[in-house]
Order: C-alpha cells, then structure tokens, then sequence
C-alpha cells in the first residue's frame, strides 16, 4: 500500500496554506516527488489544476497488493508551502484532500469474476477527506474534518492532536519521532453494514480458528474475554457509563447498528516515550501492565446509541 502514503506525506498543514491555489505545475511535480521518495512509477497518472485552484486526478488506481487495486474517480487536494516537498523532500505545511467514489478493484485472473466483483464494490456516493494542519510555533499536528463516507447510513469521522512534532527539516523530524504522541482523538461512526462488508474479514481471519470450535461459540468468547478486560480498566480512565457503552457495543457485534462515539484524551500523549517501559519488561506485558503503564493520564469517553434508540 505505498502508493497510500501519499496521502499521509502530504499531511501537514495550517489554515492560511491550505487555502493556497496550487499551479498544475505544482501538481505534477508534487505527485513526482511523492512518487520518487516511495520508488513508485509516475506513469498513468495526470495531475492538473482546476478553476478553484485545487490538484485533480480522475480515474486513479492506486496498487495495493497483487490481487487488487483501489480505483478513486476524483482525487483532489491543495497544499501549502509545497515547495518544501518539491526543493527539500519534506511534507508540506498544508493538505486538505477530497476524494470521491472508490471501489476495490480485483485481480483474481478470472475476468469476468473481476469484472462482477469490481461492480459489487463500486459505490458512486463514498468519498472522503480531510484538513490537516502542522503548527510550527506549538509542534503540533492537528487533524481535522477527517470523514470516510462508504454508503448510505455508514460514515466514519474523526479529529486528532499529535503533540512534540516537529517538521522543520529532517532532523528535528527525526529528532522528534521518540517525542511525538497522540494526545487528542474524536471517532464517530455510524454502523449500518460497513463493519461486517469491510472489517470482519480481516477481523476474523486474524482472530478465528478454523479447527477450534464454531466461529459462533469463539465469538462469543471473544466478547466474554473483551468485557473482562475492560472490567479491569480503572474508572478513573474509563467511567463505568463508557465502560457499559462499550460492552453493549461489543455485544452487538459483528452485526452492530447505531452511532458509536469515542473519544481520548492523553497526558502524556500516546507515543513511543508512553510505550518504551512496555517494551523493557521483557517478553508479553501483562493485562495490568498495559493498563498501569500504558493508559496512565489516559481518559476515554464512550456513547454508543442503537439504531432507534
């Protein structure tokens, strides 16, 4: 999934760049750039500049591994001091980013398997985006109007706050990753089939045992083993009205039907500084580990409301 990435490298932003008009020059050479530090060929795709000044690709496919593609028809963006990726290969200051209609794309070797696949997938309403900003007097990234659209009734937003970020130039980058951290994160989704279209393959490939006992029954565990470990979390970092969200959450899976809200706040923020006492204890940390070195300063609020409710 290189060809992703151009998406977080073009990443940073504030709110006077993301503003700024960008030159089909700009275009072309930014998706060169991007394309060059990743390795990736430039051929196939043409970036122009539209009427308002935004980078437009129609038609793009992006290779994500060798059974299949993402097909975007629209990709638009516009970027702010986008002469630090173009003269020196750093990100940007600014990116907003829109993107409509994506399907995956299958290569299976059966054509008309492809072909029938590729229209099950295609959805003319998804989209998505984002507004992400990098303040250079606070080092802070702020992420900001995120939103996946999948289909009718199924929409993800979300807004984060990475803290002690500094993207001057490659050394205070680098100087920076063992600082940075994740401070703020706001998630809302709202569930109405995308969970079980998108995320349970996955889920359960990773999770499932195909010689252990019906997938109903190790489900079913599952949620059993989830609740017990947030019966543990301290109320003092998860209350017990965002504890009970969550379990009913939980409990609605892998089918769930509503509007799940979840939010963090961390201090300190959520990084590798948080993470380094876990990895010096030596082999698996325990449950209570995790929770008294990992969540310490960490507060979680949870809503979850069901469809109708």
């Amino acid at each position: 999934m290189k060809q992703l990435f151009l998406v977080g490298l073009l990443a940073f932003s504030t709110p006077t760049y993301a503003q700024e008009r960008m030159s089909s020059e700009e275009c072309l050479l930014s998706v060169e750039a991007v394309e060059t530090l990743l390795g990736l060929p430039v051929s196939g795709v043409h970036a122009e500049a539209d009427d308002e000044g935004w980078c437009a690709v129609q038609d793009l496919i992006l290779k994500t591994d060798p059974r299949q593609s993402v097909r975007i028809d629209t990709l638009r963006w516009r970027a702010g001091g986008i002469e630090r990726l173009l003269d020196d290969g750093l990100p940007p200051r600014s990116i907003e980013m829109v993107g409509e209609g994506f399907a995956v794309v299958p290569q299976t070797g059966d054509a008309v398997m492809d072909y029938l696949i590729g229209l099950q997938t295609s959805v003319a309403e998804s989209g998505f985006g984002f507004l992400v900003r990098w303040d250079g007097v606070q080092n802070t990234l702020m992420i900001e109007d995120l939103y996946v659209d999948i289909y009718e009734g199924n929409r993800i937003e979300a807004s984060a706050r990475i803290d002690n970020i500094d993207l001057t130039d490659s050394q205070t980058i680098q100087a920076s990753v063992g600082s940075m951290g994740l401070s703020d994160l706001l998630i809302t989704s709202d569930f109405d089939g995308w969970f079980e279209t998108f995320a349970a393959m996955a889920l359960g490939a990773a999770l499932l045992d195909s010689d252990g006992p019906s997938p109903e029954r190790q489900v079913a565990s599952l949620k059993t083993q989830a609740g017990e470990f947030l019966a543990e979390i301290p109320d003092t970092v998860l209350p017990d009205a965002s504890e009970q969200a969550l379990v009913e959450f939980i409990h609605a899976l892998p089918q769930p039907r509503g509007t799940l809200r979840f939010q963090l706040d961390a201090d300190p923020p959520i990084g590798a500084a948080r993470m380094a006492p876990l990895a010096l204890l030596g082999g698996e940390p325990t449950q209570q580990q995790i929770i008294d070195l990992g969540l310490e300063g960490v507060d979680l609020f949870v809503t979850w409301t069901p469809t109708g409710d």
